[in-house]
């Protein structure tokens, strides 16, 4: 659906997607809930520093053209917006990856790299990302390990304004139920068959005294459970949600921020995948033949590149994960 202003009139434009129709002409078409969302609002264009003044500050973002209405189940609401009952949330968290600990995955000109469990694949691609001694093993996931390198994943609130004591944790975080009760982990099953999540013993916080970080991430396997109706192929899983208990502390000989993404986190996840056996035509059909140039070496590879997308259940801030799957040719 979309909203039209037309001449002081609010005009509701509804339009059906293609499930909508189905159901239409089934019999059972009936709308039980709604949504809203502004996927076309960039809020970057909010200009504090606009030579007219305050009225002017949201101008480029009020004047942005709102989409119409689609038929495409995948070509809507991306964002939806989300609603809270409590009147004086001062701070909203947001979702970064985290890249300051030692098994956290690194993207490679933007992509995470999975390789096939082939047992040469991976491998081969640490080497040509410069070994195990140049951070080559961060820059390759392996489709069903368990440990070794994984996607780290943060919620917090990205201010200075707060100490990022413990304080600050509790009174803005805790006590504002901002910790997440869980990840939504939306991906295309025709190449993806489970998921891996932190078990509960997992923990992610830092000492006190010297601050080094105590990070311990179990991972263990779960599956999609339920279609995601927003994408085409794929569906969903929940995975855990761990609170980030690392603090600042005055007397800490290491700062806090080395460990996490947040001044205050909130809270955190790890993830990998496993993947179908994925043959050489089906590479064929939904990838292409690459070369992955690394700083000590090429390998050519068959290629897929996918999206997964992580959505805090809690505060629906979202993660859009772009993974290549690798075949060593």
């Amino acid at each position: 659906m979309g909203f039209l202003d037309a001449s002081g009139d609010i005009i509701l434009d509804g339009t059906l997607t293609e499930l909508g129709r189905k159901r239409m002409a089934n019999g059972n078409f009936q709308i039980v809930k709604f949504t809203l969302g502004d996927d076309e609002i960039d809020y970057q264009l909010y200009n504090k520093n606009h030579a007219s003044g305050t009225a002017y500050y949201d101008l480029e973002i009020l004047q942005t053209p709102v989409f119409e209405a689609s038929t495409g189940i995948n070509a809507n609401i991306n964002y939806g917006l989300v609603t809270y009952s409590k009147q004086n949330l001062l701070y909203m968290p947001t979702m970064k990856r985290n890249n300051k600990l030692q098994q956290a995955a690194a993207p490679h000109n933007g992509v995470f790299y999975l390789a096939v469990n082939d047992g040469t694949t991976a491998a081969s691609l640490v080497t040509a990302f410069g070994g195990t001694q140049g951070g080559g093993h961060l820059k390759v996931l392996q489709a069903g390990q368990k440990t070794g390198t994984k996607i780290i994943i943060e919620t917090g609130l990205a201010t200075t304004e707060l100490s990022g004591d413990a304080a600050s944790v509790a009174n803005y975080v805790t006590a504002q139920g901002l910790r997440s009760t869980g990840f939504e982990v939306s991906l295309d099953t025709r190449f993806f068959t489970r998921v891996y999540q932190p078990s509960a013993g997992s923990t992610m916080n830092n000492n006190g005294g010297n601050g080094e970080a105590v990070v311990k991430f179990n991972l263990q396997a779960t599956s999609p459970t339920a279609r995601d109706q927003k994408r085409l192929h794929t569906s969903l899983a929940t995975i855990r949600a761990l609170p980030t208990n690392v603090v600042r502390r005055q007397n800490d000989a290491k700062a806090h921020t080395e460990t996490t993404q947040f001044n205050v986190p909130a809270s955190c996840t790890a993830l990998n995948f496993d993947l179908k056996i994925i043959s050489n035509e089906m590479f064929n059909r939904y990838g292409q033949n690459v070369t992955v140039v690394g700083s000590d070496g090429n390998v050519s590879c068959r290629s897929i590149d996918t999206m997964v997308i992580l959505t805090d259940k809690t505060s629906g801030a979202t993660q859009e994960l772009p993974i290549r799957i690798v075949k060593k040719i």
